[in-house]
């Protein structure tokens, strides 16, 4: 309108009145003023596309209208939006979306009650450190004593950083913040709370881009020296790997150096694959209880975590995993992770990756041919301990070959043999996890597992990962009770065309809460022989997650007969659409 009155003055009246040719140059000021100005919500939406955000996960409301209005303009159709019926699916599938690639993921919930719905597994991807940035829209800021909710509050003991935007003049630098403290090691979940008038405000404001931050920082020199020393005179060392190795891509470097220093490796935690493991050194997961715990680590004089939250357990259990006898080096990106729990006499804040290398090329200066030949012999008592934990998986799988139901080390015998190797799996199988370690070897980034205590997790999570990797087949494979609490997600992978696999493992019950009452009653209260009895653990009647799959228009299919596991999951691999497998399994503890 502003330019067809400029364009009819100056053709008019430009060389007839200079005072209507001022009116014009005033025009042009004003244009100029406007098309400068933007809404809160123009400018959210500006930041999001300079920090490379184009997936967004959310389960939107009223507190959301200006950013769901403004998702339906066409100059913003770039951005993918992701809409969940559960706010536990878009938290698992931004949380599968940035562990896969590496990025920072963004999630949009609603206010007080969609954010609580988020929480469970909020906690999860905070626990895990997944990179992620987490908004919900507030009541205005004038509405303050209209039973306003502190959302920022709600979130804040599971999150890096959170705070509230509550003028427009605040947007750009938080936005900022909320993106550079997700993405920076060690790397969290953060919450922003933006208040509705926000979006609607006007300002000349400008985004503000992200500062380039290395995340490769340098370990102390005198540290490294230290340690590279406690190595080399160790008759018996021991590497305790956690995610956070995986996080920093160091999984190559831990594998060059627990082979030169010839050490045992155990994980503190499955979630990610930090070890091959197939590697001959690589003995599995520490136990989770400090006393089967204790007992490994009393046999090492030397023992060095690596990115890794050193023991934490559920139950409480007298005393520490470390003794005197035993020295504890803690390497780490994150600084509160060291020396949180169990004693530690030597502490190096740096990138895992940095370090390694820095350990690696120390090591090698310094080392002589008596303890290369000290490390050889030693690497060769690993592998016969490696060989014989294998050979004992390979007999349980077998003793529970034919058991009826099925078990689940037969379900993932047979999952394992039709399977090709560039599969994903997303493991959320609860308490049938340690048969699908014993059955089934991993290289890093080919598993992404459950951390942090929330079931739900793993239904989001299968689509999340898919959507970082569209070529490659992705299978999630979820415990019943875990594929109940967010069984929504097919809802989303039909509304969405996410062509997944999910393999139910349906036993029937809660049955990781009964492994847990067993752990328990041994070990808390102190019963030899304690009963099987309990409450408020088995599902009667059971799930029928393939009656489900089919309501939503999706293929489900029961199995109860393990012979046909092979077929349908070769069928399953070339289908363009969901498939869910609900596979009958073994309940009994």
């Amino acid at each position: 309108m502003y330019i067809k009155l400029i364009l009819f003055l100056r053709s008019h009246y430009i060389n007839n009145n200079k005072k209507v040719l001022l009116y014009v140059q005033l025009f042009k000021i004003l244009i100029h003023k406007i098309m400068k100005n933007r809404t809160g919500i123009e400018l959210f939406l500006s930041a999001l596309k300079e920090y490379n955000i184009d997936h967004i996960f959310g389960n939107p409301g009223t507190s959301e209208s200006a950013l769901t209005n403004a998702l339906a303009l066409p100059e913003n159709k770039d951005f993918k939006y992701f809409l969940a019926v559960q706010e536990g699916v878009a938290m698992g599938m931004a949380d599968g979306w940035a562990r896969a690639t590496g990025k920072t993921a963004f999630v949009n919930l609603h206010i007080d009650s969609g954010l609580a719905n988020g929480i469970s597994l909020l906690i999860n991807a905070f626990y895990g450190g997944a990179p992620l940035v987490l908004t919900a829209g507030n009541k205005d800021i004038r509405k303050f004593n209209s039973y306003r909710s502190n959302l920022v509050n709600m979130v804040r003991e599971f999150t890096k950083w959170s705070a509230e935007v509550t003028h427009i003049e605040q947007l750009p630098e938080m936005t900022m913040r909320a993106f550079k403290e997700a993405s920076t090691f060690p790397t969290a979940p953060t919450f922003l709370s933006i208040s509705a008038n926000v979006f609607d405000e006007i300002s000349d404001l400008e985004v503000i881009k992200l500062p380039r931050i290395s995340n490769n920082f340098s370990p102390d020199s005198n540290s490294i020296e230290i340690l590279s020393n406690k190595i080399i005179e160790s008759n018996n060392p021991m590497i305790i790997l956690g995610d956070r190795v995986s996080h920093s891509n160091s999984s190559s470097e831990a594998v060059e150096f627990a082979e030169l220093i010839g050490s045992k490796v155990y994980a503190s935690s499955i979630a990610e694959i930090n070890f091959p493991t197939d590697h001959n050194q690589y003995l599995g997961m520490l136990p989770n209880l400090l006393p089967k715990a204790k007992e490994i680590i009393d046999n090492h004089d030397l023992v060095i975590s690596i990115g890794s939250n050193v023991f934490d357990g559920f139950f409480y259990i007298k005393g520490q995993l470390f003794s005197d006898k035993t020295y504890h080096a803690h390497i780490d990106s994150s600084a509160s992770a060291i020396s949180r729990n169990e004693q530690t006499n030597l502490g190096i804040i740096s990138n895992p990756k940095t370090a390694l290398k820095s350990l690696i090329d120390n090591i090698n200066k310094t080392i002589d041919g008596e303890a290369r030949e000290k490390i050889s012999l030693r690497k060769n008592d690993i592998h016969k301990l490696s060989e014989s934990i294998a050979l004992s998986n390979i007999e349980i799988t077998q003793k529970k070959h034919n058991d009826n139901p099925m078990s689940a080390h037969r379900l993932f015998s047979e999952l394992s043999a039709a399977l090709p190797e560039d599969v994903i799996i997303i493991d959320d199988s609860v308490s049938s996890r340690q048969a699908l370690m014993s059955t089934y070897n991993f290289k890093p980034k080919k598993l992404f597992g459950e951390r942090g205590g929330a079931i739900g997790w793993g239904m989001g999570a299968t689509m999340g990962v898919k959507l970082a990797n569209p070529d490659q087949n992705v299978i999630g494979i979820i415990g019943d009770g875990s594929a109940m609490m967010t069984m929504q997600a097919l809802w989303t992978a039909a509304n969405s065309k996410i062509p997944v696999i999910y393999i139910i493992c349906n036993n029937k019950s809660y049955r990781v809460l009964k492994t847990n009452m067993q752990i328990y009653k041994k070990e808390i209260l102190n019963e030899n022989n304690p009963d099987q009895n309990y409450f408020a653990m088995d599902f009667n009647p059971s799930f029928n997650f393939a009656e489900l799959a089919n309501t939503f228009g999706l293929k489900g299919i029961k199995i109860t007969d393990p012979k046909l596991i092979r077929k349908h999951i070769t069928e399953s691999l070339n289908s363009d659409i969901t498939i869910v497998l609900d596979v009958d399994i073994d309940g009994s503890v």
